[in-house]
């Protein structure tokens, strides 16, 4: 990802990607027709060493999914990924730290939480594509 500011190029290049940790807490299987599931969704981006070349972020994704009798399984991943930011000034990276890094990882972490919720006999978690651009900062 190349972007031109001030005459100065912002360069982003994806070292890997890895899911950090992962867990899903199965309740009730068993029961054929779920109906009036209700869903907690956070997800969060965390840095981790933002002052290095490489830099790592990573999204935690957690979902409860429940009903009227109670919790029908838990959802948490760590999905993360190594980025090699050449950049002209601070601010830009962390930006693309907060941004740009968590958009290129999101649809896989989407996928992955599909994946998983309807390989466990459920019906597929389909996460709405989100844009980090318009998640506010708060660090």
């Amino acid at each position: 990802m190349n972007n031109l500011k001030n005459d100065k190029i912002l360069e982003v290049l994806v070292i890997s990607q890895f899911i950090k940790d992962m867990s899903f807490e199965n309740f009730r299987t068993s029961e054929k027709s779920l109906k009036d599931i209700n869903y907690k969704l956070n997800i969060n981006v965390n840095i981790e060493k933002e002052e290095d070349i490489i830099s790592n972020v990573v999204l935690h994704l957690f979902c409860e999914a429940s009903d009227k009798i109670g919790s029908i399984y838990i959802l948490e991943i760590q999905y993360g990924g190594s980025f090699k930011i050449n950049f002209p000034k601070n601010e830009d990276k962390r930006r693309v730290l907060m941004v740009d890094c968590p958009n290129l990882l999101f649809p896989f972490l989407r996928r992955l939480a599909y994946d998983i919720t309807k390989e466990g006999g459920f019906s597929p978690l389909n996460i709405n594509p989100l844009d980090f651009s318009s998640v506010q900062d708060k660090t």
